[in-house]
């Protein structure tokens, strides 16, 4: 659905820009980020582009700084003639529409290579540091390989990767990363390759579109990242050509240093980019970056022959075996229902007039919450179970999300979590599908949010059930005395008894395979029933989650959350 009121306000933007000369509008390709580019043509024949950076998350601030940064000491970057950085606008020059990568051909490879390291080459040769490039620091590369540990081989391998192994790759990689600064730190461009160098028309150079994520780190990084081929491979003699014209150009560094830094990096970018090429597909729906992963591995196993790097090389066959070494795929937990027929009579009067899916929280209902969830996680068909004033939380969801599919379970009398739940499994049609009660939001704090954690732990061979676990110290609201506590065996046990030393509580949020109703003869029972049975036959799994948590289930809870929220806020500005 067009946003009529962003293409108002950027059409706002270029005819203050332009002096109100008339223009038109063609949409340009997009790159892996949430930018938009769009060619404007004015009445007297010039263009220029629209960068759109709606959310305002693409660092528009910093494209501008170091434009000026980089042009001022003769680097090819496009011109900033406008910005709006409220609302994400950019006005810049028209470098055309040829890339490195649509000019490559067999017969000029080496030559546009070439001309594309000259380019880095001036970039290497600025000493000073721009104030906003953040540092390239081992701590950052480590971070950034858990896009490979954390993304990569669970959607990979349909597992999470083993504590202990994990725990063996970070002190492997901390080690090597020392290859890494053998050289001097400059400037580094990031994302460096042949997509984001522009050939303009009539210019013997080339120039660079994508460098607002620059940073201050090894200055192998970016001449790795031109020749890493993660979209194309360039031939050995072209390789070799371009590492030595960009070696001869640097003062004071030694050959073999350089080697060292250039391999580690480019074993670094190799793994984060198998993780960054995971996200963008499972996480944004860029399916077309699943084509580069077989061409990543080539890649890597290549860079895994050098000898300073044959200790991971090892940790790789161990840990993570060719036939392992494949596209990461989803499981098919693609439905979810969200359980919402209950009064809520803890909340006393506040459902007098409404459910309680509807008591708004911080400004919104409680209900949205998931959806919103839901949205991140990529689920869009959804039931939605009914009871209590149904017709007012149906009549809201159909108005307030309209970009999902919502099939409602509308119950006579409420039939509680179990029953609700077999009653709609003909609307949820999979085997396994993801379950959410209404009254409990959270604010993820880990490094992956909690339901595509859950999705790496499940295993339907193993789990009839999984719960996501809450630790009642970071429960804002309702905390009881605990429902579940760890055993040794890597297990959880309820707390049947109500006895204290049970430091978690069911989250409202679970993966259930429907064969756990096959045998049920009750219309109306808890789900509590089904995770007990779950537990003793050995098939309840969990994850804890890492979370700030609310628990929105009498007026005293709102209260809490409403007053945590706000501070918060204020804490920010």
């Amino acid at each position: 659905m067009e946003n009529l009121n962003r293409a108002a306000k950027s059409n706002e933007f270029v005819a203050g820009a332009a002096n109100r000369k008339k223009f038109t509008a063609t949409s340009l390709t997009a790159d892996a980020s949430t930018r938009k580019y769009y060619r404007l043509t004015f009445a007297d024949g010039k263009t220029a582009v629209l960068m759109d950076d709606e959310g305002c998350r693409c660092k528009t601030r910093e494209f501008v700084e170091l434009s000026k940064f980089l042009r001022a000491r003769g680097v090819y970057v496009p011109e900033v003639f406008a910005a709006d950085f409220d609302n994400g606008f950019l006005l810049l020059e028209d470098l055309g529409d040829d890339m490195v990568s649509t000019r490559l051909t067999v017969d000029n490879e080496k030559k546009l290579y070439l001309m594309s390291a000259e380019a880095l080459a001036k970039v290497a040769a600025v000493r000073e540091r721009p104030q906003c490039a953040a540092e390239l620091s081992r701590s950052k590369i480590l971070e950034d390989l858990r896009l490979f540990t954390d993304w990569y081989i669970p959607m990979a391998t349909g597992k999470p990767l083993a504590a202990q192994a994990k725990k063996e790759f970070f002190v492997l990689a901390d080690r090597l990363s020392e290859l890494a600064y053998r050289v001097p730190n400059r400037l580094v461009l990031w994302d460096y390759h042949i997509d984001n160098i522009m050939l303009p028309p009539g210019k013997e150079e080339c120039a660079i579109i994508d460098f607002q994520d620059a940073m201050w780190g090894p200055l192998t990084y970016d001449i790795m990242s031109l020749l890493a081929a993660d979209r194309r491979v360039a031939s050995d003699e072209t390789i070799a050509a371009v590492k030595d014209a960009f070696f001869a150009s640097l003062n004071n560094v030694r050959r073999e240093d350089f080697e060292d830094s250039y391999a580690f990096l480019a074993l670094f970018r190799h793994l984060r980019v198998l993780g960054r090429f995971t996200t963008l597909s499972m996480v944004n729906g860029k399916n077309r970056y699943l084509q580069y992963i077989p061409q990543m591995w080539k890649a890597l196993d290549n860079i895994l022959k050098y000898p300073k790097l044959s200790a991971m090389a090892r940790w790789m066959e161990q840990n993570l075996p060719p036939k392992l070494r494949k596209a990461p795929t989803r499981k098919p937990v693609c439905r979810a229902m969200v359980l919402a027929a209950g009064r809520g009579v803890r909340m006393q009067n506040l459902t007098d007039d409404r459910p309680k899916p509807l008591i708004r929280v911080n400004g919104r209902e409680l209900i949205d919450y998931n959806f919103d969830r839901l949205r991140e996680f990529g689920i869009k068909d959804v039931v939605v179970n009914l009871c209590y004033k149904g017709e007012m939380i149906k009549e809201h969801l159909l108005a307030s999300f309209p970009d999902f599919n919502i099939a409602f379970s509308e119950e006579e009398e409420a039939l509680e979590t179990g029953g609700g739940i077999k009653n709609a499994l003909p609307l949820l049609k999979d085997e396994a599908f993801l379950t959410l009660n209404s009254d409990v939001f959270f604010i993820d704090r880990g490094y992956k949010s909690a339901f595509w954690r859950m999705l790496d732990a499940w295993d339907e061979e193993k789990h009839d059930i999984l719960l996501l676990l809450q630790n009642l110290k970071d429960v804002c609201g309702d905390k009881g005395i605990g429902d579940y506590r760890l055993t040794s065996a890597g297990t959880i046990e309820r707390n049947q008894e109500k006895k204290s030393g049970y430091p978690y509580m069911f989250a409202g949020i679970s993966i259930v395979n429907r064969r756990v109703f096959d045998n049920e003869t009750r219309a109306r029972f808890s789900l509590r029933d089904c995770f007990d049975a779950a537990e003793k036959s050995g098939r309840l799994g969990f994850v804890v989650n890492e979370a700030e948590f609310f628990h929105v289930g009498t007026p005293q809870a709102l209260k809490e959350a409403e007053a945590k929220i706000h501070r918060q806020k204020q804490k920010k500005c």
